[in-house]
């Protein structure tokens, strides 16, 4: 199951002045850029009657639009690689997404719009105007539509993108984060709480040098603990948590990643019932930008 971002008639609001209907297509095209993939897990779509509407809506503005560059900007390389949905209009792919499950042709559907102030849906999850409220809804399609372990680590990657994974193929001990499989209690039933513990990480600023705080921050805003490596580090080699990640095709030895989420109880236990030994193992990756780190995923499984 798909992510579908759908635009309908009113995504954008053609009656404010040029600069700020150009600036809302701009971020626009820009959100399309950072996420689509061919293939991907998140899609973009048009309504069949977005096309038309637009340009009547452009053309009734003559006195503050120039309705030649903002229909350019429509129509750009990347708000080209939304597709049209033949078959439903605006109305009725609104209609859809307030559905309890709003699927179509493979995906559930959400509506787009530029100002996030202006909700299309009552299902405020579906309500999508730029990078969080995107990662938001697409994380629950990934909870409300299960699929394999292998599907779960490629849209990890492609949604969460302020974060590092593990990628290094053909690396003699760690060529992936993903041990998605091996979780204890079975991976399906603790996908709300990989993607709320992703989710979060993927927007948190983190403090640049200071690891204690940042474990700090992270421990307090989400449902189960954050720590250092504790008692393990005295029955481990001092390298046994670093790991190699190659970016860019450059490759960064031995970063600590001993910092870890501990999933200790499937989804909606409430901190109930049987505890497993689960985690997201992680660290601060700082050695592109030392004042813009990133937290880097190391291993999402099994204790390591």
């Amino acid at each position: 199951m798909k992510a579908n971002i759908c635009f309908v008639s009113d995504s954008f609001d053609f009656s404010k002045d040029q600069k700020s209907v150009a600036l809302s297509i701009k971020a626009t095209s820009e959100l399309i850029e950072k996420y689509f993939e061919d293939d991907g897990f998140i899609a973009f779509a048009k309504a069949k009657d977005f096309d038309e509407l637009a340009a009547i809506e452009l053309f009734q503005q003559p006195q503050h639009l120039d309705a030649g560059t903002i229909m350019r900007l429509l129509y750009d390389a990347n708000m080209g690689k939304a597709t049209t949905i033949t078959d439903l209009d605006s109305g009725e792919v609104k209609a859809l997404v307030d559905l309890a499950k709003p699927e179509y042709n493979g995906a559930w559907m959400s509506l787009y719009s530029s100002d996030s102030n202006n909700a299309l849906t009552a299902q405020k999850h579906r309500n999508v105007s730029g990078d969080k409220s995107l990662v938001v809804f697409c994380s629950n399609v990934l909870v409300n539509n299960q699929r394999t372990h292998s599907e779960y680590a490629r849209d990890f990657v492609q949604l969460y993108q302020n974060l590092i994974f593990l990628d290094y193929p053909g690396h003699k001990n760690n060529e992936t984060f993903d041990s998605i499989r091996k979780i204890e209690g079975g991976y399906q039933s603790f996908i709300q709480g990989i993607t709320d513990c992703l989710n979060f990480m993927n927007q948190y600023e983190i403090i640049p040098r200071d690891s204690k705080n940042n474990i700090i921050n992270l421990n307090a805003n989400l449902d189960f603990p954050v720590t250092p490596e504790g008692k393990g580090k005295n029955k481990r080699t001092i390298a046994a948590l670093k790991r190699d990640f190659l970016i860019d095709d450059v490759e960064y030895t031995n970063v600590n990643c001993e910092y870890h989420y501990k999933l200790e109880h499937i989804d909606g236990a409430n901190g109930k019932g049987t505890y497993y030994f689960n985690r997201i193992y992680f660290g601060f990756f700082n050695r592109i930008d030392p004042e813009n780190p990133k937290i880097a995923i190391a291993h999402i499984g099994e204790h390591l």
